[in-house]
């Protein structure tokens, strides 16, 4: 059995809870946002954060083993790769949607639907305005991962989905832009969290 840490326990123990990204999230947010909007938000981001953990603390050890025992079956790494893909995203696009809402003089209340080609832009030139840590082709890399859900084209494709589920092609590049946004507010992370670094 795996551990997320050194003392084997009986049961799930997580790295923090849900509540201790509220601090977080809510500086990265801009000013502004209605307030049902933002509490929804916030709500949304932090549940998907303490999911991201879990699975980084699943992935990683399993990446980094060398020749030691797996820790996954293979084919769970890459889903859940995938997945963390997925999550990433969701964090990328909650928080860029909410800048472009704001910098264009809205707050969300309206439904706004705000895309990729919006948000993108709005979002690096917070976290990544020198291109310092390529957050703008990291996010592509996330987009294009998590794509992958959408089956509805499979005849277009050129190979199966697995290949581009791997640890290095998935999970690095999600978890770089990630960071990317983690850090810039790093003091209000939670204390115990694993996703400041690989």
């Amino acid at each position: 059995m795996f551990y997320i840490t050194s003392e084997p326990t009986s049961g799930y123990v997580n790295k923090s809870n849900s509540s201790d990204w509220q601090r977080w999230i809510r500086r990265s947010l801009p000013e502004g946002l209605d307030d049902e909007v933002q509490q929804r938000l916030v709500s949304n981001l932090k549940h998907v954060l303490v999911g991201l953990e879990l699975k980084a603390a699943l992935i990683i050890p399993h990446a980094r083993r060398g020749m030691g025992p797996s820790v996954l079956f293979e084919p769970y790494l890459h889903i859940m790769n995938f997945e963390f893909c997925v999550g990433v995203f969701s964090v990328l696009e909650g928080i860029g949607s909410a800048l472009w809402l704001r910098e264009n003089g809205l707050d969300g209340s309206e439904g706004n639907r705000v895309a990729p080609f919006q948000w993108k832009p709005s979002l690096v030139s917070k976290f990544d305005p020198s291109g310092e840590d390529s957050l703008d082709t990291l996010v592509d890399c996330v987009k294009s991962v998590r794509d992958k859900l959408h089956q509805d084209q499979i005849g277009a494709r050129s190979s199966i989905d697995w290949h581009s589920f791997s640890f290095d092609d998935a999970f690095v590049p999600a978890f770089r832009a990630l960071r990317c946004l983690l850090l810039r507010e790093e003091q209000r992370l939670p204390e115990s969290t694993n996703l400041r670094s690989l």
